[in-house]
């Protein structure tokens, strides 16, 4: 195959030259991520001269996310140790330039609220006392001191109001969760939220709305009586319960809040792609407005204290994300930055969202990726997203843009169990880990193929924890269909991977084996079960090639996983190329890593289908261990 133009890995799997910008709240300053000495770091510019960005961190840990304090003293910055995922909270006072890390190392430490009323302080989780549960800590930004206010032993989530004080608690029930008033002698509960509802506050965290800045209102995303979850607000003297607005093929997804009164502005829900909704005149005119600026999904991704500010942020499929300032009263969008000034160098093609119905009639709705050059049909990388309850979304993706310009098209689907279609696809999903949710795989894959995308016997498939997991069930279950499988961080089996999920998502469980398991896996017809779904039972029906990748520090799924799988195939006389990396966990964040990884996929594929190859970088800067190498894709 040729293409007219090979756009280098590193290109694409790069970190992005900006990420996650936001805008001081008294809008003096702008800050983003970017790369510092290969790792991603916090850069802080003022708003005047954003390219006069300077690094503030240099930490050789990427950083994971970051967000201003109250008054904008301080940024604050978590990230963990080679993918452990115990987040380590650290502060930048952006007029001393001092440091403080607020915690150790080993525990996992999360914000819970941040004050404008109370700047100095602001309240945090921890897992240090008992790793299951975190409790409640007031810390002191300045003095780099904290206390125990909440000993938790019950409860997935806190609201506080700006005074810090803890006014709710989510606890977690076989229906889904409930949001108690802990401010009572005996916590009553003042809103309900459903399972499915539970997995959107999950993935997308400005779900997490809280209280209004007076503490009568709760606002929350739920869809007791309704499909897909309705923007709502809560009195809490009376627990009455006022839907303020949602759409009927899609959950809400995101939220605009004024910043002073936290009240609810507009809301977006995502189908095919992100659409924004104003709750009043004023603002849906300015979404309006914004919305037709550009042909990108956009976002609404920072606001300044006194919401004259906005960073509005324009997802593209085929280019960088692009960054603007909005002044709202001139009405004016300034460019500040892209994300990657190097895409304008390559052409890149486009994502189209279809809709594909299963053989029950469910409709997923999917993104086809084509090569710019290449007549259909051509070899098909079905790519499958993790989970099973994340979701795939239009937009720029490196996979799709590197597979597509190797000569291959790329098809990613939101099979049944898929987060943000409404609570009857999400249950559909339950308990379907290598049933129903394989059926879609497969019905997807049988759609390309009457649309002449490929041919039956030129299709792979290719996914990321539980996508690996339907990798190897591809594979196990079906090798009929399938040439080839890239297994990364996958599970192989699902009774080892329940026993060993992370302490602290104990406050989780009953909504893991109610919608993920779909049984309970401490019972013996539970781990019947989830045996006669693990790929690791049928290793002997693999007759296609397989290439698996793990990071060593992995705590969602084991690195043993892929161990095991790979010993069973060896036992078995099967081959397979196998690479893991030891400063690497459930993510590949280092992007040398990545690289190298996908280095492997590519050449791994070209075995199969002859696709365009761009060679390895034997100077890259990674930790990958090949492990085996049946297919001799080092050579």
């Amino acid at each position: 195959m040729q293409n007219t133009k090979l756009i280098p890995r590193q290109v694409l799997f790069a970190d992005p030259e900006k990420l996650n910008v936001k805008i001081s709240p008294d809008g003096k300053h702008i800050s983003y991520l970017a790369p510092y000495e290969e790792e991603l770091n916090l850069w802080l510019a003022p708003i005047t001269n954003s390219q006069a960005a300077k690094p503030v961190t240099k930490s050789k840990q990427p950083i994971k996310d970051y967000c201003w304090s109250g008054n904008g003293d301080f940024l604050l910055y978590i990230h963990d140790e080679k993918g452990d995922e115990n987040w380590q909270l650290h502060g930048f006072h952006c007029e001393t330039g001092s440091y403080h890390s607020y915690t150790a190392k080993g525990c996992n430490a999360k914000i819970i609220h941040i004050s404008a009323k109370k700047p100095e302080q602001i309240l945090i989780g921890l897992n240090q006392r008992d790793s299951h549960y975190h409790d409640v800590y007031l810390l002191d930004l300045a003095a780099n001191h904290m206390e125990c206010i909440w000993q938790n032993n019950a409860y997935w989530e806190f609201i506080a109001d700006d005074e810090l004080t803890i006014r709710l608690g989510v606890k977690i029930t076989l229906q889904g969760g409930e949001y108690l008033d802990l401010t009572q002698a005996e916590p009553e509960c003042v809103a309900k939220v459903t399972q499915h509802d539970l997995f959107g506050l999950y993935f997308y965290p400005r779900l997490r709305l809280g209280l209004s800045a007076d503490g009568t209102q709760l606002f929350l995303a739920q869809s007791e009586k309704t499909n897909t979850s309705q923007l709502s607000a809560v009195t809490l003297s009376s627990k009455q319960l006022s839907v303020l607005g949602g759409q009927q093929n899609a959950d809400i997804c995101d939220i605009l809040l004024d910043p002073q009164h936290k009240i609810p502005l507009a809301y977006a829900v995502n189908h095919q792609r992100k659409a924004w909704f104003g709750l009043d005149k004023e603002t849906e005119q300015e979404i309006r407005f914004l919305t037709a600026f550009d042909d990108g999904d956009m976002d609404i991704v920072s606001q300044t204290k006194d919401n004259q500010l906005w960073i509005i942020a324009y997802v593209r499929d085929n280019g960088p994300v692009g960054y603007y300032l909005y002044h709202r009263d001139k009405k004016t969008l300034n460019h500040l930055f892209d994300s990657h000034a190097s895409f304008s160098q390559y052409a890149f093609t486009r994502m189209q969202p279809q809709n594909i119905k299963t053989r029950d009639g469910l409709e997923c709705v999917s993104y086809l990726s084509l090569p710019l050059d290449k007549q259909q049909p051509v070899p098909l990388v079905l790519m499958v997203h993790g989970g099973p309850n994340f979701r795939d979304f239009w937009g720029f993706n490196p996979i799709h843009q590197w597979l597509t310009n190797r000569g291959y098209a790329v098809l990613s689907v939101n099979y049944r169990a898929s987060t943000g279609f409404g609570k009857a696809h999400a249950m559909a999903g339950n308990g379907e880990w290598g049933g129903k949710i394989q059926e879609d795989l497969l019905d997807a894959v049988a759609w390309a193929i009457e649309q002449g995308i490929s041919r039956k016997e030129q299709v792979a498939i290719m996914g990321r924890s539980f996508g690996g997991y339907a990798t190897l069930m591809a594979l196990t279950q079906t090798p009929e269909v399938f040439c080839c499988g890239v297994d990364i961080v996958g599970p192989a089996d699902l009774e080892t991977m329940a026993a060993n999920f992370p302490a602290y998502w104990k406050t989780m469980q009953g909504v893991i084996n109610g919608m993920m398991l779909g049984c309970d896996p401490d019972t013996p017809e539970g781990k019947a079960f989830l045996a006669k779904r693990s790929p690791i039972h049928s290793v002997n029906k693999i007759t296609k090639p397989l290439l698996i990748g793990h990071g060593a520090n992995d705590v969602r799924v084991k690195q043993s996983e892929s161990d095991h799988m790979v010993a069973a195939m060896q036992a078995n006389g099967i081959p397979v190329t196998y690479a893991y990396f030891p400063d690497e966990g459930h993510q590949f964040m280092h992007p040398g890593n990545r690289m190298a990884f996908y280095a492997l996929a590519e050449a791994f594929l070209a075995n199969i289908f002859q696709g365009d190859v761009e060679p390895q970088d034997k100077n890259l800067h990674t930790s990958m261990v090949v492990k085996v190498d049946d297919f001799k894709l080092t050579k």
